[in-house]
């Protein structure tokens, strides 16, 4: 062990076999060896070791050493028998405990859990709470009546306290598997609840599908009849436009010339204007000017009265002034003589108060002096009587010293000269170790820097592999995938799937034959790329027609619906290269849209194809705007007035006139775009998976070689790895020994030489001393008499400067009133004369101000004098040049009004034709909104069927959905709507999820009957637990109460004694200890003396080890209540089963060491800190001898 408690250094302590007594003095350390071992097996209770917590364990320093940082102890079991069910031959446990909290557990070296130590010593009387360690409280614990400690021993001692633990973990996993029960029920209840109602929407959805069905015919047949109805009414339209678009040429050739007669008049009028207005701005300057300089005039002469008024009163003012100056100069003069004279009275008194407040002062200096002196000649006696007593008791304290230090110096040279001779033979053994030690651990290092680089080495390359491995298996999985998602689209595209019945069977027949196949050029799907951002857009614009099919000619598209009649192929329309044109959208409103936000492109625009089809884009994208989002598209189509048809990225669609289309189904199938893109996309993916994984297995060969290699350099430097690390462990342990065993002698070696050289320092300091003090005595009375003397004499002068300082103080107080009332008096006086200088200067200051004054306004008003001839001179030219300018604006406006009137008579002709030109438009406009708005009609109509059926305009067989009565058919139609409306809200899932949950609640159903049948096997085994340990406990317990009573008897020398249970039940029962020593009756244990209940425990203990013995028993003191020949009894007793147990006995008890054959003995020779001594008795028997 090593810091713990009282042992700071490294402490071995050997148990032999037979019995080992422990002995010291008390609070020498003894029975912390029993804590140690208590400690080590796993003891948490501080209170158990007598402490106050965890931490007391450390060793907590001494006044020459300091605390340590950690406690450690190890105990080490001969194992050979394997008692301890573990297979090696010697078991190590080790414990350690850190200041910061930290513990650490290890077995053999190698770190474990408490847990596991626990568990490794049940059932065997060792573990904490066996019969193998005992101290004085744990007997009273035993012999208590109401104690779970008695219980803990039988336990241990039948056996079962492994059962127990197993059933304390079944009844745990019973207590999780019942509230897993209650889960699962509570699950299924809820399951339970879900069905009914699930089941119920399962059947409402299936009404809704057969009434959705009859919506389809019925909806497809009236989308029919519109469509036909919208086409008649559409070829009417067209020509109407045609014919408006004439007349409103003609109008607005004759509306332009008339605007342009009409322009030139305006032009006339604007010149006109513009000399008016000149005029008139030039007249409204001069009316500004004329008002100004009359306002100026206005001014100037009311400034040169104000003037002529302020020179007089100046004047005037100037007067008064003068007289105020004298009056004020005589008493300036007399108030400057009285403070004069006042100044000189207050200097002489300041002089007198100066003179004795000076004389007060030096008397105060020289009276402070006199306390000073006193004060430190007094302070001086005090420290001199204390240095005479304190030097007397020194002068004692050195011979005591000197004689003591003296005895130990000789102790200290024999300890020295012994520890020398040991040392050396240590030294020389510590070095021969260790420098094979050195040796060895280069070699080792050498061996374990190679091991970690190849196993570096054979991780990197495995982790490689792994990696390669993943690589392969991602790149195979992705080609296999890009593979077959290829064949899936090349076989969809051979197959034509997703195209009309009728492309199929036409292209078909044309690639069988040339000649038949001459002038088609395929579907439009398969004649034109689109980017994939624009590939829901241009899907959803063309629709059906991406199954159009492109011709040459019109004959050709002629010929192929012949064949198809003639076959009954379908119907499909045609794209005749000869007869289609392009339609684009006019350059304005092309600039106006281009300005919007939100605008990408024009439809047409984003298609790749080849340059024949240009006219066939043209015709279907030409006027189709392609906008960001909904809500800029509405803004496209509101700043164009819905002329064109605008679709989003998203699919959506702003029709000409204003409808939208929009949404998503839930089922979202692939479009033919895609495919064509996606071909080419796989394509290009697989060649490069190829050379991935091309690549990817040449580096798997490289790798696996490197690997085969490394592992064999590996499997022989491990072997060599253990064999060094197996002896160089060897040298450690060994070197580590012998190297702590020098150490100790040298602590120990300078320990005694630095005492011996304190205490030889301390001899001659200590004569030193007592000299010096000696002499010092002598000079310290010789001092205190001379100060004596001296205060005397200080203290008579002190009095007499007392009584002149009072005196002086006096006559400095009366000097400083009279001096305080001249000073006041001074002051008042010198306050008012310099208030009469003030005032006198401001009067001064008065009379100069005001003569500049005067001077200013006299000049001041020269000067608006002649100001005033100028304005009158400007005011009349003015006048003059209005009266010419007003006779010029006149004869203008004259000349305007005439002008004016042509111009109006030509308006009325300008806004007549104007009208016919905007009735034209509108007419026009509005009859091509009607044309574009029916055609919008018929392309909803066929989109509506795609998008709510998905089927084209061209598959349907109308005479399927032939509908004879239309009104009939509508109101059918709004019955079955109002049917699916009070059907109420819809689950479309609701027929899954019925089966869904329908499906979990059996399986629930079958985890409830499995977990049901786990609680009923917990519940067998904790049966089978309790009765075999009922069965086991009850036939040792009988065992046991068997031994008690032969070894009561024995001990006793007679007696009876016996052991029951308080009640039926073993396993929870209290155990009952009856006891009756020789010539007593049968009596309570609490009754018996304290030698008889420690004799009584010490035979049920002794009971248990003849029952179950345990490989060594610790008895702290247990013997200490025993009188000697109960002692002998005891000893005697123990002998008989030393051949079986070890024991070790912490007494301090003669009789008790006399049977022991080795002692151990604590001593404190450094207080704080215990010492190992070992004897052999047979070697102390020898010296005695």
């Amino acid at each position: 062990m090593q810091g713990f408690k009282s042992f700071p250094d490294q402490t071995l302590i050997e148990f032999h076999p037979g019995i080992t007594a422990i002995v010291g003095p008390n609070g020498s350390g003894k029975s912390n060896i029993t804590d140690a071992i208590r400690w080590v097996l796993g003891e948490q209770s501080a209170k158990t070791l007598r402490g106050s917590r965890m931490e007391d364990v450390i060793f907590n320093g001494t006044e020459t050493r300091r605390q340590l940082g950690f406690a450690e102890v190890t105990i080490t079991f001969d194992n050979k028998d394997h008692y301890i069910p573990l297979d090696y031959e010697t078991i190590e446990v080790t414990r350690r405990y850190y200041r910061s909290g930290d513990s650490e557990y290890l077995i053999n070296k190698v770190q474990c859990r408490l847990k596991d130590i626990r568990e490794l010593f049940l059932d065997t009387g060792i573990g904490r709470d066996g019969y193998s360690i005992i101290g004085q409280g744990r007997i009273d614990q035993i012999l208590s009546d109401n104690s779970e400690e008695r219980r803990k021993v039988f336990d241990e001692a039948a056996g079962i306290v492994k059962f127990k633990l197993r059933k304390n973990d079944a009844e745990r996993k019973l207590e999780r598997t019942e509230q897993n029960l209650v889960r699962i029920e509570d699950i299924v209840q809820e399951i339970a609840q879900r069905l009914d109602p699930l089941e119920k929407q399962a059947e409402k959805t299936k009404i809704y599908q057969k009434l959705s069905r009859e919506i389809k015919d019925i909806d497809i047949g009236l989308t029919l009849y519109d469509i036909k109805r919208n086409q008649n009414e559409y070829e009417k339209s067209e020509q109407a436009s045609s014919d408006l678009s004439e007349d409103l040429k003609e109008a607005r050739d004759l509306s332009q010339k008339l605007k342009n007669d009409y322009k030139k008049f305006e032009n006339n009028l604007a010149e006109i204007d513009q000399e008016i207005e000149t005029k008139r701005l030039k007249q409204s300057v001069q009316n500004a000017d004329l008002a100004e300089l009359g306002e100026k005039r206005a001014i100037a002469k009311e400034r040169k009265r104000s003037l002529k008024l302020q020179i007089e009163s100046s004047i005037s003012r100037q007067s008064e002034l003068k007289i105020e100056q004298r009056l004020l100069d005589g008493d300036l003069e007399q108030k400057q003589i009285r403070s004069e004279k006042l100044a000189e009275e207050v200097k002489e008194l300041n002089e007198k108060f100066e003179s004795a407040n000076k004389a007060v002062t030096d008397k105060n200096q020289e009276l402070n002096q006199f306390n000073i002196q006193i004060e430190k000649i007094g302070d001086e006696l005090k420290q001199k009587q204390e240095q005479i007593f304190n030097l007397k008791n020194s002068t004692t304290s050195y011979a005591q010293e000197i004689t003591l230090i003296s005895e130990e110096i000789s102790s200290l040279e024999i300890q020295i000269k012994n520890l020398n001779l040991k040392m050396l033979e240590i030294e020389t053994q510590y070095q021969e170790k260790n420098q094979l030690y050195k040796k060895e651990e280069e070699s080792f290092a050498l061996t374990n820097s190679d091991l970690i680089s190849v196993r570096q080495e054979v991780d990197n390359v495995r982790a490689d592999l792994t990696a390669l491995d993943q690589t392969k298996q991602q790149l195979s999985n992705e080609l296999n995938n890009s593979q077959y998602r290829l064949k899936t689209l090349q076989e969809l595209e051979a197959s034509r799937e997703g195209f009309h019945q009728a492309v199929k069977a036409i292209m078909q027949k044309a690639e069988r034959e040339h000649e038949f196949g001459r002038g088609i050029h395929g579907p439009l799907a398969e004649l034109i790329h689109v980017p994939q951002k624009y590939e829901k857009a241009i899907e959803v614009t063309l629709g059906a027609a991406l199954h159009n099919i492109v011709t040459s000619t019109k004959s050709d598209a002629s010929r192929m619906i012949e064949w198809l009649k003639q076959t009954k192929s379908g119907r499909e329309t045609f794209l005749p290269l000869d007869t289609i044109q392009a339609r684009y959208i006019s350059e304005h409103d092309l600039k106006k849209i281009k300005q919007q936000s939100g605008f990408l492109s024009i439809a047409s625009a984003v298609v790749d194809y080849a340059e024949q089809y240009t006219d066939i884009i043209g015709q279907l994208l030409g006027r189709v705007i392609i906008a960001e989002d909904l809500k800029q598209a509405l803004e496209i189509s509101a700043a164009i007035q819905q002329k064109y048809r605008i679709v989003t990225l998203a699919g959506d669609i702003v029709q000409v006139g204003g409808s939208m289309t929009g949404g998503q189904d839930k089922k979202q199938s692939p479009g033919l775009l895609r495919r064509n893109r996606e071909i080419a996309e796989y394509k290009e993916k697989i060649k490069e998976l190829d050379q991935k994984i091309n690549s990817n297995d040449l580096a798997i060969e490289k790798r696996t070689a490197i690997l085969i290699a490394n592992a064999q350099i590996q499997a022989d430097l491990e072997k060599s790895y253990l064999e060094k690390e197996k002896y160089l462990y060897q040298l450690s342990t060994l070197t580590e020994q012998l190297k702590h065993e020098l150490e100790q002698v040298k602590q120990e070696l300078k320990d005694k030489s630095d005492n011996l050289e304190k205490y030889q320092n301390r001899t001659e300091q200590a004569k030193q001393n007592q000299l010096e003090t000696e002499t010092d005595l002598k000079k310290t009375e010789q001092i205190q008499s001379e100060l004596s003397n001296k205060l005397e004499v200080l203290q008579q002068s002190q009095e007499t400067a007392n009584q002149k300082f009072e005196e002086f103080q006096d006559q400095m107080i009366a000097l400083n009133i009279s001096l305080q009332t001249k000073k006041e008096t001074l002051a008042n006086y010198t306050a008012l004369a310099e208030q009469a200088k003030l005032d006198f200067t401001t009067q001064k200051s008065k009379q100069e101000n005001l003569a500049k004054q005067i001077d200013n306004y006299k000049h001041e008003l020269e000067k608006i004098s002649e100001q005033t001839v100028e304005y009158e001179n400007r005011y009349q030219n003015i006048e003059e040049e209005l009266a010419i300018l007003l006779e010029d604006i006149e004869h203008k406006q004259l000349e305007r009004n005439q002008i004016e009137k042509q111009q109006h008579d030509l308006f009325t002709k300008v806004e007549l034709q104007a009208d016919q030109v905007s009735n034209l438009q509108l007419q026009l406009e509005r009859s091509r909104q009607r044309t574009d708005r029916l055609e919008q009609n018929i392309l909803s109509a066929k989109n509506h069927i795609w998008e709510n059926y998905e089927i084209t305009y061209i598959e349907i067989k109308q005479d399927e959905f032939l509908i004879e009565n239309i009104t009939e058919s509508r109101e059918i139609l709004k019955q079955i709507r109002r049917e699916i409306r009070d059907l109420g809200p819809i689950n479309p899932n609701a027929i899954e999820e019925y089966n869904e949950v329908l499906e979990r609640h059996n399986f629930m159903q079958m985890q409830k009957t499995d977990i049901e049948l786990s609680k009923d096997k917990l519940i067998d085994v904790i049966h089978d637990l309790e009765n075999a340990m009922s069965k086991q406990f009850m036939e040792n317990f009988a065992q046991i109460n068997h031994n008690f009573k032969e070894v009561f008897s024995a001990l006793f020398i007679g007696g009876e004694a016996e052991l029951d249970l308080e009640t039926d039940d073993p396993l929870t029962s209290g155990i009952v200890i009856k006891a009756q020593p020789p010539g007593k009756r049968l009596q309570n244990l609490s009754l018996l003396s304290g030698g008889e209940r420690s004799l009584t425990a010490i035979a049920l203990l002794l009971a248990i080890f003849k029952l179950r013995p345990a490989p060594f028993c610790v008895l702290d003191e247990v013997e200490s209540a025993l009188d000697e020949t109960n002692i002998i009894r005891f000893t005697e007793y123990l002998k008989k089963y030393t051949d079986e147990s070890q024991f070790v006995l912490v007494t301090h008890r003669k009789g008790t060491m006399e049977a022991s054959e080795r002692l151990y003995g604590i001593t404190m020779k450094e207080r704080g800190v215990s010492k190992v001594l070992s004897l052999e008795l047979t070697d102390a028997e020898m010296i005695n001898e």
